[in-house]
């Protein structure tokens, strides 16, 4: 029994030590204007006329024009579901009106703004339907867009195509052609090939060094980008590093520590995405930050209770992991708490403002729990007639 407590007891040494260890021309992506008119022709739209105000518009007329520029102002004041509604009814008040191509694009781009993401992918891949003969460079954009959309919904084998497709596009240009890379990249790691994804991305950090010195010109959206897929990289390659050989000390030990590396490193990583203060990227960056601390306090409370450990000393075990585990919460939470503290200066969009603040609400509701749970445990571990235990390693008693 005293060899299962020590082989147990390594979860906690290991818990203990891990504690102490834009391209100036594209700035991300944008809403597409309406088509400029020309002096050479009249278009003379229809006009709808409503009984009194309408409640969407408050115009008791409006046209295709109106509806396109009432959807831009919306979107530009961060009022993504009302934008949304208003493209919606230029698309089906005026289908064939010039406006109802860009109102498309526009639509998806409000249906991700406000986490609608199954709904942005919809619209986007009917617009590359569209323009996919006559604007090959535009689709190709659009693929990669629709790529990175389809991985963030972990539809990784539906963006395989899209992307080769826009790295077969020989328009498309090279900070585009870069995102296709990581994105194609990531594909890499979720087949299980870690290490050649990570030369893959290196190779891309360089290309965009060697561009900069090259041209004097920064690529910040693409920089951010590649830090936050290396930061995604190495969560991924932590996930699959399995903490099941309790009974084996040097393989959990190894694995442990292997584990404890990647995490750290992907949370160097999504610091570096930060920095660059690129929206699009920050989001994700903030919710993963503090989501590192969440996946190894997950795996390691997941990980099996030794074989030799009988069914009282399990229960110990597990209260004392839960107990040794909750700082990796604190940490989570703390993370939380600074990024949206600090969400103007990353330039935080709502939608990921939401999710930050519901992840730190989740945390804070477990933490509250653990709490009370461990407060009212108390007395009973230290009535009279209790039996003593010794400290694990790692323990500062």
């Amino acid at each position: 029994m005293r060899e299962a407590l020590h082989r147990a007891a390594l979860l906690f040494l290991v818990v203990s030590l891990t504690g102490c260890a834009a391209r100036t021309t594209r700035p991300g992506p944008q809403l597409q204007d309406a088509p400029t008119k020309t002096s050479d022709g009249l278009t003379l739209d229809v006009i709808r006329i409503r009984a009194g105000e309408d409640p969407l518009t408050g115009l008791k007329g409006y046209d295709a024009d109106d509806l396109f520029r009432l959807g831009f102002d919306a979107f530009e004041a961060e009022e993504f579901e009302l934008s949304g509604l208003l493209y919606s009814r230029l698309l089906e008040e005026f289908p064939a009106h010039p406006n109802a191509l860009p109102a498309l694009f526009n639509l998806s781009m409000a249906m991700e703004r406000q986490g609608a993401l199954l709904l942005a992918v919809e619209q986007l891949e009917n617009y590359i339907d569209l323009v996919a003969e006559g604007r090959p460079q535009d689709a190709a954009e659009c693929r990669v867009r629709l790529a990175a959309w389809l991985q963030r919904l972990e539809r990784h084998d539906a963006s395989r195509e899209p992307l080769q497709l826009a790295l077969a596009e020989a328009s498309l240009e090279k900070p585009e052609r870069w995102e296709a890379q990581i994105l194609s990249t990531m594909l890499l790691g979720h087949d299980g090939d870690f290490e050649r994804a990570s030369v893959r991305l290196h190779s891309i950090a360089r290309d965009i060094r060697n561009t900069t010195r090259k041209l004097g010109e920064r690529f910040p959206y693409q920089s951010a980008m590649l830090w936050y897929h290396a930061g995604a990289l190495y969560r991924l390659r932590a996930s699959s590093i399995s903490l099941d050989s309790v009974d084996d000390l040097d393989v959990l030990r190894a694995n442990l520590d292997e584990k404890a590396r990647s995490l750290l490193e992907a949370r160097q990583h999504f610091k570096r995405c930060l920095k660059h203060l690129v929206a699009e990227w920050s989001g994700p960056s903030a919710l993963a930050l503090g989501g590192v601390y969440e996946d190894f306090r997950r795996d390691l409370l997941a990980a099996p209770v030794p074989t030799q450990m009988d069914a009282e000393h399990a229960v110990v075990y597990r209260e004392l992991l839960s107990d040794r585990t909750l700082r990796f919460l604190e940490k989570a939470v703390a993370d939380y708490r600074e990024v949206l503290r600090s969400a103007n200066r990353f330039q935080l969009q709502l939608v990921w403002v939401r999710a930050v603040d519901s992840a730190l609400q989740r945390c804070e509701k477990e933490l509250d729990m653990l709490r009370l749970a461990s407060a009212e445990s108390a007395p009973a571990l230290n009535a009279p007639g209790a039996e003593a235990k010794e400290p694990m390693p790692g323990s500062s008693d």
